[in-house]
């Protein structure tokens, strides 16, 4: 198995350009049997409710996310930077994969979630409110108030890049994949950000066992659906992003 080292800094900044100058950033390969080998049952329970809540193109999107988020932090994800606190990487694997798997809850058609309290949110806090009553009475003392809650803000704020301040490690990983995953290296309209964390040929491998399939069209679909319903929805108040992956998500269901 590849080094990858044993802490991570817990926070780094939330702009891209930032990100990438505390890091040490190279796109190094690494095959998906070995990213699989970070793979765990302890939370199972959290698969099992994405895949029952979500559709098959959703809950494979959060499952490359994870693997791709596991390629980036073998690619120089910033680590042991003076001052700042660490995070074990078994921690990382942790709140990745939950933050992963559970991020896109708010989108399901599911009575439970369209009938949760919470429906009228956008879908990023109606996914993370529910991401929190589940992380709370499945697991209980097995996680605490810092993970639950580092894992429920990454969620409802996975749609929003900031260009100043912190994220936390997760939060982070959590945008970064989910925003690769839909619109590729160029997902932020400067493929160079991407370039230089993702190898091609992981990509490839992830992709490969795990298609894509009708994503693109679904979240086109839903997009059009949720901004005519919320204008006032999180993915709204940026215009120009919200345009930029439009595009990017009609290339991808003409090819």
């Amino acid at each position: 198995m590849m080094a990858i080292p044993q802490t991570f800094d817990a926070f780094v900044p939330s702009n891209f350009e930032k990100l990438i100058a505390k890091g040490n950033f190279k796109p190094t390969y690494v095959g998906l049997e070995e990213l699989k080998a970070f793979d765990t049952a302890e939370f199972r329970k959290s698969y099992e409710l994405a895949k029952k809540l979500t559709s098959e193109s959703i809950f494979n999107h959060s499952l490359r996310m994870y693997y791709y988020s596991l390629a980036i932090l073998h690619s120089g994800f910033p680590s042991k930077t003076p001052s700042v606190p660490q995070i074990a990487r078994e921690e990382v694997f942790k709140r990745v994969y939950l933050g992963t798997v559970l991020h896109d809850l708010g989108l399901s058609t599911n009575e439970e979630v369209t009938t949760h309290p919470s429906h009228e949110m956008t879908f990023e806090f109606t996914g993370g409110i529910i991401a929190f009553e589940h992380l709370v009475q499945t697991y209980g003392p097995l996680l605490n108030a810092s993970e639950i809650g580092d894992v429920t803000q990454s969620i409802m704020l996975h749609t929003n890049p900031f260009n100043a301040g912190m994220s936390s490690a997760t939060a982070m990983l959590v945008q970064l994949s989910a925003f690769f995953d839909l619109g590729g290296y160029d997902a932020f309209g400067r493929p160079e950000l991407l370039d230089c964390m993702l190898h091609a040929d992981t990509v490839k491998e992830i992709q490969d066992a795990i298609p894509k399939e009708q994503l693109a069209k679904e979240f086109l679909s839903g997009l059009e659906v949720m901004v005519k319903a919320k204008p006032n929805c999180i993915v709204a108040h940026n215009r120009e992003a919200l345009e930029h992956s439009e595009k990017l998500l009609r290339k991808q269901i003409v090819a």
